[in-house]
């Protein structure tokens, strides 16, 4: 590839990498704050009034408390519902080594979900395979039907995050983009791309197969950090792999508005290779990079911007922090 595209490529894929690693700096809301607050102080009458009653048969130890402590969060705060004790389940099942690897695939999402279609379109376009080209412009069509729809159903449905909504919930200890739970798009935006590329790429599984893991490890890392219910998973999953068919199915119309808009005349054909997959593992590999050894999840270290800085979910906020 000659040296000006790879740098084309490089100034692409560097500012986005800087970007989608971050994430907003903001404060839990009050009114959240405030019933935290007030469930923790309610748990710890119980477990006074506990202490109390069954000081002549028992005398607790301080472990014993917190068992009871946390059993007693878990009962009378969380609806009783499949969804919660799935959630509960994989939050609570734990480890260094799964929470290392599970945050570097996490946070990987964003990254490649930016990195690919232009890289990819680029790339194709230079070495002149139309069909790498189409499937790279089905992608970002995809991508962003699955982001409209995804915050649409967002705003709609306005579902707390469980992190906000449960108490003793694992999380990053990070501050959040977003407040609501319902649905993932984490989880939406893997499988629309996955998705996208088993329909364009039907009779290569080594390139789509991948990604399918990919989305489904996410997935699964969303309720492992507190921030989603198995049921905004599933509804996640829904969303990207829809939207990725409903633009394969157009995918004759956007063709031609494509020949249209670049005033060509080119048909949806060329070499099949790894390209794609090659693009993919590279956006992968830059942002655990990116992720494990420049960032290192230290949000000081942040340039980052969002219109989303308040309750009211408006403004446009920039700063930096080197």
């Amino acid at each position: 590839m000659p040296i000006n595209i790879k740098t084309i490529l490089i100034l692409i894929c560097l500012p986005i990498v800087l970007y989608s690693q971050d994430t907003i700096n903001f404060k839990l809301y009050d009114t959240l704050k405030t019933n935290t607050e007030d469930r923790h102080k309610s748990t710890n009458r119980i477990i006074d009034s506990i202490k109390i009653t069954k000081t002549n048969d028992k005398i607790y130890t301080e472990e014993e408390v917190l068992k009871i402590r946390n059993h007693s969060h878990n009962d009378i705060n969380d609806p009783d519902n499949f969804d919660v004790r799935l959630f509960r389940k994989i939050n609570n099942s734990r480890s260094p080594l799964k929470t290392k690897v599970l945050n570097t695939l996490d946070n990987s999402m964003l990254p490649v979900a930016l990195m690919l279609p232009p890289s990819l379109f680029i790339y194709s376009r230079v070495k002149k395979n139309t069909y790498d080209e189409n499937s790279a412009y089905l992608l970002f069509s995809s991508e962003f039907t699955n982001f409209a729809v995804t915050f649409g159903i967002k705003t709609f449905f306005k579902r707390a995050r469980p992190l906000n909504a449960l108490s003793n919930v694992h999380s990053k200890g990070m501050p959040i983009l977003d407040v609501y739970s319902f649905p993932s798009g984490h989880t939406s935006t893997t499988f629309a791309m996955a998705t996208l590329f088993a329909l364009r790429y039907t009779k290569y599984p080594q390139v789509y197969a991948p990604m399918y893991v990919w989305g489904v490890v996410i997935a699964y890392a969303r309720p492992y950090f507190g921030m989603h219910y198995p049921s905004d998973l599933f509804a996640g999953a829904l969303i990207g792999s829809g939207s990725s068919i409903l633009i394969y199915s157009l995918r004759k119309e956007l063709f031609k508005f494509k020949n249209q808009v670049l005033g060509e005349d080119k048909a949806d054909e060329g070499s099949i290779n790894s390209g794609v997959l090659t693009f993919f593992g590279a956006a992968f590999a830059i942002s655990a990079i990116f992720d494990n050894f420049i960032f290192k999840e230290d949000p000081g270290k942040r340039f980052f911007i969002s219109p989303w800085m308040d309750s009211k979910r408006g403004g446009l906020n920039v700063k930096w922090k080197l």
